[in-house]
């Protein structure tokens, strides 16, 4: 089992991805912003086994949040989603672990997710 983190702001995409990790049987929180991955961050990141992270938010950006995560710990895997273009989302966020375009499809995060956790 594993515990995974989905940082986007967009409710229907963060219930769309809870569903897909918890077939998995992985255990999900989520954060619609960058304030609730800090209060996450700062009870759980040691429990944390993957961060999906999307680029697109108000306020404070993926990139944004994808700075205090790593402030906060270096340990956890981040999974840059978004609908932009993986290679757009690599040159916004260069150091992540892995890139998932929202497009390609339940499939495809599910075997990125499998691969990073080593399922």
């Amino acid at each position: 089992m594993g515990k995974i983190l989905i940082v986007d702001d967009n409710k229907e995409m963060r219930s769309r991805c809870r569903k897909i990790l918890e077939k998995m049987k992985l255990e999900v929180l989520e954060a619609p912003d960058a304030l609730e991955v800090v209060n996450i961050l700062m009870r759980s990141s040691r429990e944390l086994d993957l961060i999906l992270l999307d680029i697109q938010m108000p306020e404070v950006d993926g990139r944004g949040v994808y700075e205090i995560i790593t402030d906060y710990t270096s340990a956890v895997p981040i999974m840059v989603t978004s609908v932009l273009p993986v290679r757009e989302q690599e040159l916004r966020i260069p150091r992540a672990t892995d890139y998932y375009n929202k497009a390609d499809g339940d499939k495809v995060l599910t075997s990125k997710v499998k691969t990073i956790l080593g399922l």
